[in-house]
């Protein structure tokens, strides 16, 4: 089932615009990740941030047509070609996996 999310772009929050701008900056250093969804494991590149309706950070990442990854199709097709995230959950996977 696919959900459709909306971002939008700017907050008057200060705080969380720095935060933005730092994770901009680490997405842009490291822009792929691989992320194992209900419909198999897909390689996905960063793409935006932007803000949910509650003003919290959303990072928004396309998933990409690698040949390593045979669930791709199967992926476009169940969930969509964008995969959302906060910005607690992007960092909890970077821990993950600097830790393995």
């Amino acid at each position: 089932m696919k959900t459709v999310h909306t971002i939008k772009k700017e907050t008057k929050d200060k705080n969380i615009d720095q935060n933005k701008s730092f994770l901009s900056e680490f997405c842009s250093q490291s822009p792929f990740l691989v992320i194992n969804t209900g419909c198999g494991v897909g390689k996905y590149k960063f793409n935006k941030i932007g803000y949910d309706d509650n003003n919290s950070l959303v990072l928004e990442y396309v998933i990409t047509n690698d040949a390593k990854y045979s669930d791709t199709n199967l992926i476009l097709h169940k969930l969509g070609k964008f995969y959302y995230l906060s910005a607690t959950q992007l960092l909890y996977a970077y821990k993950y996996y600097a830790n393995t």
